[in-house]
């Protein structure tokens, strides 16, 4: 469980975000939706732990992030960020080995080879194993950090409860795999791995979502734990556009169409 209790944040005099309260239930996906500048980001790092809130307190698994060192931080979540670039050069698969180096000292055992075969595998991109990461399209640099992050929490147990944080994750990636992305994620919920991401699909979030969580001006405005209840008064409350329901007979989940 992911519990986020009065958090706010400024830097440099600038109010970020503002008494966010927030509890995400263990082994589900939950998404994250709001306008650019809204918050979102920032809040997915402090519940990652990649820096501390003004004021408030995180719980992950129990344990306060702010207490927890680097290290036992690294073997308890996973972070896919925006950022994909790297300044040196090293394969596909020493990219996707760096989700192990928090497991091992010298020399990587057979088993975390097998991981990131595994990971690799998942994300379609083990032909680029021997790779030169440098030389990928954006698209491609994506799915490799994909299974980065893949191959440090896919050896979540039930008694080693792990967490997956991503941060804008579908941006580069075409349609099939916008989806294969998706389902891998919802899946992981199934192997003791709690899963957040930021979204800005509303209705690729409705597909996979168990609760949805907007953000406006930096503050919590309304969550969704039954994601299909969505309203067109709140889709216009937090994007600032008409919008349609429309209920589909042949899903669990309504589809949103957006008016010009």
């Amino acid at each position: 469980m992911i519990e986020v209790n009065n958090v706010s944040y400024v830097i440099q005099k600038k109010q970020i975000l503002q008494n966010i309260n927030l509890t995400i239930p263990q082994n589900s996906f939950a998404v994250i939706m709001g306008a650019n500048g809204a918050g979102k980001s920032t809040l997915l790092q402090l519940m990652a732990g990649s820096f501390a809130p003004t004021s408030g307190k995180i719980m992950i698994g129990g344990d306060d992030v702010a207490v927890l060192s680097p290290e036992k931080l690294s073997k308890r979540r996973a972070v896919l960020s925006q950022k994909y670039h790297l300044p040196f050069a090293l394969t596909v698969q020493e990219v996707v080995m760096m989700g192990r180096y928090p497991f091992f000292k010298n020399t990587p055992g057979i088993i975390y080879e097998t991981i990131v075969t595994e990971a690799m595998q998942a994300m379609d991109v083990f032909q680029f194993a021997q790779t030169n990461y440098q030389q990928l399209s954006g698209g491609e640099a994506q799915k490799v950090q994909m299974s980065r992050v893949l191959a440090q929490i896919l050896d979540a147990s039930a008694q080693q409860k792990k967490y997956l944080f991503l941060d804008e994750p579908v941006s580069q990636l075409d349609i099939k795999f916008q989806y294969q992305l998706m389902h891998i994620a919802k899946s992981l919920t199934r192997r003791h791995v709690t899963v957040l991401a930021i979204l800005h699909d509303i209705n690729l979030a409705l597909q996979f979502a168990d609760s949805l969580h907007f953000i406006k001006n930096g503050m919590l405005y309304q969550s969704l734990h039954h994601p299909a209840e969505i309203d067109i008064e709140l889709i216009h409350q937090i994007f600032g556009v008409p919008a349609i329901k429309i209920k589909n007979s042949e899903t669990n989940f309504p589809f949103i169409y957006f008016q010009p």
